[in-house]
């Protein structure tokens, strides 16, 4: 599955917008009405392929238990893996979130691509 780290958006602005909430599964929820969503509702779909939460803030997607662990703590995960606790099949968001520390695995080899075409610009 790729990667979707990424540096968060200033912690004053995420608290400006979304909140931690334990009435939704995502862990989160609206504080203001923006775009679509009302104040107070839940702040992120899942992502039915991955069964991740998902949350866009400022035009970038950001997984919700990321956001979560971010409000708890107040530190950016960029440099940490945020694993749901094995007993959470669900990935509910308001349960154990684990931080761990990034382990850098070896590049995986891609095969080569095959030519679609012999077209050229």
């Amino acid at each position: 599955m790729p990667s979707n780290r990424k540096e968060m958006p200033p912690l004053w602005r995420v608290q400006e917008l979304i909140k931690l909430s334990d009435r939704y599964p995502s862990g989160l929820e609206w504080v203001i009405d923006k775009a679509c969503n009302k104040a107070g509702t839940q702040a992120g779909r899942m992502n039915k392929v991955t069964g991740f939460y998902m949350v866009c803030i400022d035009n970038t997607v950001y997984l919700a238990h990321r956001l979560v662990h971010f409000l708890r703590t107040e530190e950016d995960p960029l440099h940490l893996d945020i694993i749901h606790d094995p007993s959470n099949i669900d990935k509910d968001n308001r349960k154990n979130l684990i931080p761990t520390k990034r382990v850098n695995k070896a590049p995986r080899k891609r095969p080569m691509e095959k030519k679609l075409s012999s077209y050229s610009c």
